[in-house]
């Protein structure tokens, strides 16, 4: 009779110890998943911070937290992680009472693009571990990846001629009795514009910045349309990234710059226009809307943004820079109208090697060729 007394005591304890831990496991419980603070360029490394924190006088001796991310996202802890169009990170953790455990998990980020996070599956064990119980945590955290820079030594013939229509622009609008600050002197600078006198006290050659009557701005239109069933993601993409670092090398010389493309927000799910700015604030928004630009989604036809643009460059301030692989003759006429209107253009035809050159030459803009490796 004792050893029964016993025995049914054992298995009521257990009993109640079984339904205590279903129903207090996750009490205090909190789990958390971050990205960095700070954004990351393509082919660089981040981080994500993974925290788990467990509040109670109650251990949890299995549990597992798992998340989905991106693929594009590469994790090198390969053996917790599971790949298709998503990463599934899963890590197993044995937790104390009142313990809390973080750790970094690094990554390299192979893709630009904009990366979510939005929930974590928590999953433990009964006692007896003949049950699984799980918790569905929500999140909020994301990370930018902003497109790759072109160098500056492989743009330097269109970026050039780019600052060559640029300073002409300049020269037929500034107010010489209008002084708005100094910046250190850029090849091209015309020597009339050099301040001697901070130049000697800063130790560095200085140039004189004035406003003008109707500043010059580059408006940079990039289209990603693919005209035909077959897609061109890399052409696409050494767009992209060339229209980020030509913006980048235009801001640092105080060109009020912006961006307009048939490409859709990632988010929004409408096409992308950021209107010229200058300063670190513009710059940040431009890489911003860049790295949501998705490629998937599809692109509006270009001849129907260039023709809205007509009033803005009419007015003689904008100077329209077209990144495309397209050469159909819409678009030519839509860039030559432009050209006109505003009295200088631009277009870089982004082509791989193999690819038939089709443009004319046209007295209005200044027509290129950017081969794009394959």
């Amino acid at each position: 009779m004792t050893i029964f007394l016993l025995l049914l005591g054992a298995v009521l304890l257990q009993f109640l110890a079984e339904w205590f831990y279903r129903n207090h496991w996750d009490r205090h419980l909190e789990v958390d998943v971050k990205f960095q603070d700070h954004p990351v360029h393509e082919g660089e490394r981040g981080y994500l911070t993974e925290t788990i924190e467990n509040r109670k006088w109650l251990l949890l001796p299995m549990l597992q937290a798992a998340f989905r991310v991106h693929r594009n996202l590469f994790f090198e802890e390969e053996e917790n992680t599971s790949i298709s169009d998503y990463t599934y990170k899963r890590d197993i953790f044995s937790v104390l009472f009142y313990q809390k455990i973080q750790r970094e998990i690094p990554f390299l980020a192979k893709k630009r693009g904009y990366y979510e996070i939005g929930q974590a599956e928590i999953l433990t064990r009964g006692l007896l571990m003949n049950r699984e119980l799980y918790l569905t945590v929500p999140l909020s955290t994301h990370l930018y990846v902003y497109p790759r820079t072109t160098p500056v030594s492989n743009m330097e013939i269109p970026f050039k001629k780019l600052m060559g229509q640029v300073l002409v622009r300049q020269r037929m609008y500034e107010d010489p009795f209008s002084f708005r600050g100094l910046r250190e002197y850029q090849p091209g600078d015309p020597m009339n514009k050099i301040n001697w006198k901070a130049s000697a006290k800063e130790g560095d050659m200085m140039v004189n910045l004035l406003d003008s009557s109707s500043s010059a701005q580059v408006l940079i239109f990039l289209d990603v349309e693919d005209e035909t069933i077959w897609k061109y993601e890399e052409i696409h993409e050494a767009g992209i990234s060339l229209a980020v670092s030509l913006a980048e090398q235009l801001l640092k010389r105080g060109v009020a710059t912006g961006l307009i493309t048939n490409g859709r927000d990632h988010i929004t799910k409408l096409p992308i226009a950021v209107m010229p700015g200058t300063g670190r604030g513009q710059l940040v928004k431009l890489y911003q809307n860049l790295a949501r630009l998705d490629l998937d989604l599809p692109a509006g036809k270009f001849p129907e943004l260039l023709s809205a643009q007509c009033r803005l460059l009419a007015e003689g301030r904008g100077i329209p820079l077209l990144i495309s692989k397209n050469q159909g003759r819409p678009l030519f006429a839509g860039m030559e109208s432009l050209a006109k209107a505003g009295g200088s253009a631009m277009w870089i035809s982004t082509l791989y090697k193999d690819m038939e050159w089709k443009l004319p030459s046209s007295p209005y803009m200044e027509i290129m060729r950017w081969e794009v490796p394959r």
